[in-house]
């Protein structure tokens, strides 16, 4: 049978991941007092697997010893085991390599960048297995309540969001106007009723139902979209999620791409707790994308670096994609909470083309693999 002794410390991911590269039958987790509890969602994930907890003391090598020699007892002739150096503590990444250089075991460290070290021959290459964001989430207990992919959206979702895109080009100071009294009128976008009119402006009426939306100004249609999801696209501004999101599905290395991603509270799944615009699966690591087309709220970056910090982890990045450039004061708070920024308009003047996104996901990829 095929084993794997896996040192658990801060991060789980690094663990999962080498029991998904080799895919042993038996994991043997090496825990201290503190892990110990946090591989309790990680069990859930490794439905067939057999699973052994050894306890130790995490800084003491004669502890840490004692605790894999135990399992080395168990070994027979047939079984085949791998170490796994990527988690836990130094002291355990020592213990570990003198048993391979002791004992002729073999054993590997997951990088960074998608590569893998094996041990004792030094040799690297790349994965070859991919964590699906269930897994991901899985991982610290969390879930999806909701979310969507581009497929989900037929030819009326992508010409409305097209007219909406065009609307907001031709009228962006009406479009804001519009936002202004809806908020206004209704408190909360959740209020909105599934169909009504608001006038604007002297000059300038909305009009929605169901299926249906449309803004008229001095007696002419401005605007005239239909969608079954026309509320969320215009009212909720999803049509600049989509927008983003069909910009980066050219992206080749994109593993998985989702939409409209709400995440409901462990204690009560039935309660919506934080919502992600665009989530990126890379396949070892996550980027949550927050869709902008307009104001830039300093909650806004709060929440963005609260969603990565619980969902992602180290190995995750946050992106603002923003319509127009974030005021000084918000891109002091990107650079201080580590969010990338990229923007379309600077003003007027369009200093980027979302075409050039996936260009700074690549890079952005990149600084998460040093």
């Amino acid at each position: 049978m095929k084993h794997q002794i896996s040192f658990v410390g801060g991060q789980l991911l690094p663990v999962y991941v080498g029991i998904k590269e080799f895919d042993p039958d038996v994991i043997h987790f090496i825990v201290s007092e503190e892990s110990r509890p946090k591989i309790g969602y990680m069990k859930q994930l490794l439905i067939g697997k057999s699973i052994f907890e050894k306890l130790c003391n995490p800084f003491d090598y004669y502890s840490i010893l004692s605790a894999c020699q135990e399992v080395l007892g168990k070994m027979t002739k047939d079984d085949e085991l791998l170490l796994n150096l990527t988690g836990g503590t130094k002291i355990m990444v020592l213990t570990a390599q003198s048993l391979i250089h002791e004992k002729g075991l073999s054993g590997f460290y997951v990088n960074q960048n998608d590569t893998v070290l094996m041990l004792p021959s030094y040799e690297l290459r790349k994965l070859t297995s991919n964590v699906l964001t269930h897994e991901f989430l899985g991982l610290g207990g969390y879930k999806l309540s909701k979310s969507k992919i581009l497929s989900d959206f037929n030819d009326d979702d992508f010409n409305s969001v097209n007219a909406i895109s065009d609307f907001s080009k031709r009228h962006d100071k009406l479009i804001l106007q519009i936002n202004s009294k809806v908020r206004k009128t209704y408190d909360t976008l959740y209020k909105i009723p599934s169909s009504g009119h608001l006038d604007i402006n002297k000059a300038t009426t909305l009009k929605w139902d169901i299926n249906n939306l449309s803004v008229d100004l001095n007696g002419s249609l401005i605007l005239d979209i239909k969608s079954q999801n026309v509320r969320s696209l215009f009212f909720h501004a999803s049509w600049w999620e989509l927008i983003v999101a069909k910009a980066i599905s050219n992206w080749a290395i994109a593993k998985e791409l989702l939409i409209q991603c709400e995440l409901p509270y462990k204690a009560d799944d039935k309660i919506t707790k934080n919502e992600i615009d665009v989530l990126i699966n890379l396949g070892s690591k996550l980027i949550f994308i927050e869709c902008k087309s307009g104001l830039v709220k300093q909650d806004d970056i709060n929440k963005m670096r609260i969603v990565k910090d619980t969902y992602g982890g180290i190995i995750s990045k946050s992106v603002l994609v923003a319509r127009f450039k974030p005021t000084p004061v918000i891109l002091e708070k990107c650079k201080e909470l580590n969010v990338e920024v990229f923007y379309i308009y600077e003003g007027n003047r369009q200093v980027n083309r979302l075409e050039n996104l996936v260009v700074r996901l690549g890079e952005i990829q990149n600084k998460l693999s040093v």
